[in-house]
């Protein structure tokens, strides 16, 4: 795989996923009367957004692809840790939008808000270790604890995490 594939799906495959998500969920949470040709029914935060979806819901489709050629093309134009930081803005900005939507409209919104954050983690950390080669330049060592007993006390926090954060409960 080449370096412009490798940054491909490295660095803009994770944005572009998370992108495409809050279109939808944005799409998704219009009205009836929205739906209805009453474009001034927009419920939308981001005014640049909001905007293109008072047009047309078409003007909003298109430019979002918009936005998402001129991501990649930042993405890939710039030198290495400028398009690391750009590909995590990006990621991270729709994510918090998707988020805005799965929070007060799911019944467990809190925790599948959570999930989402812990899959937009995931993208970017495969996207920047397989996509980009990043690697630590040592064996990671702890104490001299071996292999097994780190994943057993891994898999311990990870279960506690999963109950405090994403185990469905009311508040």
């Amino acid at each position: 795989m080449n370096c412009v594939s490798r940054r491909l799906l490295g660095l803009c495959l994770p944005p572009l996923v998370f992108c495409a998500l809050d279109c939808s969920l944005t799409l998704a949470g219009q009205s009836e009367e929205y739906w209805a040709g009453n474009y001034q029914r927009v419920n939308e935060m981001s005014p640049t957004f909001k905007h293109r979806l008072e047009v047309h819901p078409v003007a909003f489709a298109l430019g979002n692809a918009g936005w998402a050629a001129s991501f990649v093309g930042i993405i890939l134009l710039l030198p290495d840790v400028l398009a690391l930081i750009a590909s995590i803005a990006v990621t991270l900005g729709h994510t918090v939008g998707a988020a805005t939507w799965i929070l007060w409209r799911f019944h467990y919104g809190y925790q599948a808000g959570n999930l989402l954050f812990a899959g937009a983690a995931a993208a970017l950390g495969l996207g920047i270790y397989y996509g980009w080669r990043a690697a630590p330049s040592d064996s990671y060592r702890l104490f001299g604890l071996s292999m097994a007993l780190r994943w057993v006390i891994a898999l311990v926090l990870v279960g506690v995490a999963v109950y405090l954060f994403l185990w469905p409960r009311q508040a």
